[in-house]
Formats: C-alpha cells, structure tokens, sequence
C-alpha cells in the first residue's frame, strides 16, 4: 500500500500544471500548530498531525521539536471493562520534514514519553471550581487523597490489556509521513492528500504504544482569504489490531481538523483549531475508551529574525469530552525551516 500511494504523489506532482515551487509561498505562513490529542490511551494509535496543503518547496528542510504537558483523569466501570487513568505525562516529539520533490514532502517524527503522578490536580480543581465547572471525579479525587497520585490501567474481565508503569520515560511510536498536492490554490483551495504509518517502536508493556502497525490516509486544504488563512485537515485511521489476545477488537476511526491563522505582522500569527476525534473501540461501556474527543486549541506563533519559529499554547476538551480525553494540554514547540 505504502508504494503505491507514494507512486501516486509523485504523480500528482509531476503531473499538475498548477504545482510551484515557492519558498515564499511556504515562509509565509505558520500552518496549523502540529500537536495531537495528547490522551494516554489516543497515543497508543497514529493520529494525523495537524499540517498545511502547501508542501516544502524542493530539497528544503523543516526542523522541530514538540514538548507537551498534560493532565489527564478518567474513572469508569461497565460490565466487563474497568478503566483507571490518574496522571500527567510530557511527550516530546523530534520532527523533520523535506521537499522530497516539488509538490512531494516526506517526513519522520520521533517520540518520547514520560509518565508521572503530576502536580496539577489541585490547580486544575481550583479553576474548576471558580468557573462552577467542577468534575464529580476531579471533587472526590481530592476529598479522598488521591490528588496528584499514578494510575494507569484498563481492564477487561479483570485483566488488564493497557497498563503504564509510574515513571516511566521512553520511546513511542514513531510516524512516516508522505505529502503530496494535488492542485495549486487559486480559486479553489490547495489540496494535498497524505499518508502516514505508525512504526510500533514504542514499548507496549509500558503503554507508550500499542505493539502494532497502523495506517492513515488524508486529504488537506488551505484558502487564504484576507489577513486569514483556513485549513481543514480530514483523516481516516487504520489500526492494527493491538489487542485480539484479549478479545478487543478495534475499527478504523476518522479525524477532522478545522483551523484559522490570522498574521498579526510579517513575524506573529495567532491560531484556533477545532478536532473531532473519533475512536478505535467499540461497544465498551466506557466513555474513556469509545466517545469521540472534541477539543479546541489556541496558540501564537513567533518568527525571530533568524528563521527560527516558536509556538505555544493550550488544548482543551469541551462539549462532554471530559470523560474521554486528556483535561488540558500545555504545549511549546520550536523549530527551523532550512
């Protein structure tokens, strides 16, 4: 599959009147802020990364490097499921990306996770409080001692399938990604379609991956209108199935990601993008495992004079996506365009 997708980019690139070959073009703007759900138990798969339509002009480089802090709690009990997740976890992630081609850009990223009890329960609960928004789980987590303690396992039948181990720092799942255009924007969007496969390097028996394959196909666009740039970013996930010992099945899940840069000056953007994540299980009885993640993100990006370009930000879950995901993603990432 993987060759024959590549072989169709190439095609697509070599083929279309429209494609350019524009450093300026790419220079201009930021692009979506590449950071993925930051949910322990949505790590285990591939997620498709944020990203642009516009590909690296050719034999140019993009270097970068993500740091991610998150809190996460999630409790559940169904008749055969048991779910448990109680902590905090940093992932960073190495990127590079080249202009294979023009109009074809490959990419590897690399990540790295720690888990660990945290230290922002007690924060988090305050602000809860403040707004009236205060999670029954996140009150008694507090009432009973528990606040900023480790837990991370989910069971089936008593037996645990995905467990992570306090204080653990290690390698995740590596991605290859592969980016071709289709069509250069001009009335219409630009319109790339991409590929991406999820190497099982991380090491299972500490949940930082899943010890399978998985795949994913996407289609992108970006329209500039004004001061404005829109992108949507639409995915489906192919994971391998992680967990037949077990007796859990897991199906293809989809990715929709909706996002606007508005350039401040020739050096600041500011950035909101909206995902809609839905998952690999199925008919669990847990919330944490099977109800699709809604989240909103808002970030700013800085251009220095030399080249180098920082973002940051905060991921939040909202319309009852609280008992799914990951409650708030504090993200830095910096990088180079070479």
């Amino acid at each position: 599959m993987w060759p024959l997708v590549l072989v169709s980019l190439l095609f697509f690139s070599q083929a279309n009147a429209f494609c350019k070959d524009s450093c300026h073009e790419w220079d201009s703007k930021s692009g979506p802020i590449p950071i993925v759900n930051q949910a322990p138990i949505q790590l285990l798969f591939l997620q498709a990364t944020p990203d642009r339509a516009e590909t690296l002009p050719k034999g140019r480089y993009s270097v970068s490097l993500q740091a991610a802090l998150t809190n996460t709690l999630l409790w559940e009990k169904s008749e055969h499921y048991y779910g448990y997740v109680d902590m905090e976890m940093v992932r960073s992630a190495l990127g590079l990306q080249y202009g294979l081609l023009p109009g074809v850009e490959v990419g590897i990223s690399v990540p790295f996770l720690y888990g660990y009890p945290g230290f922002m329960d007690h924060a988090i609960l305050e602000i809860e409080e403040f707004f009236q928004l205060a999670r029954n789980l996140r009150e008694k987590e507090d009432q009973y001692g528990r606040a900023n303690k480790y837990t991370y396992w989910v069971k089936k039948d008593d037996k645990a399938f995905i467990a992570g181990k306090e204080g653990s720092a290690w390698l995740g799942d590596m991605v290859l990604t592969a980016k071709g255009k289709i069509w250069e924007e001009d009335t219409l969007p630009c319109l790339s379609a991409r590929l991406a496969v999820k190497l099982p390097t991380g090491d299972e028996d500490r949940a930082f991956g899943s010890g399978k394959a998985d795949y994913g196909l996407g289609m992108l666009l970006e329209k500039d209108i004004k001061e404005v740039t829109f992108y949507l970013n639409v995915d489906v996930i192919f994971p391998g199935q992680a967990f037949d010992n077990q007796g859990v099945s897991l199906e293809e899940f989809y990715e929709i990601m909706l996002a606007s840069e508005y350039k401040v000056s020739s050096r600041i953007s500011l950035l909101a993008q909206l995902t809609y994540l839905t998952r690999p299980f199925e008919d669990t009885g847990l919330k944490m495992l099977d109800r699709r993640i809604i989240d909103v993100l808002f970030g700013i990006t800085y251009l220095t004079e030399s080249g180098i370009f920082v973002q940051g930000g905060i991921r939040e879950d909202i319309i009852s996506s609280s008992d799914a995901g990951a409650d708030v993603t504090f993200f830095l990432s910096v990088g180079k365009r070479i």
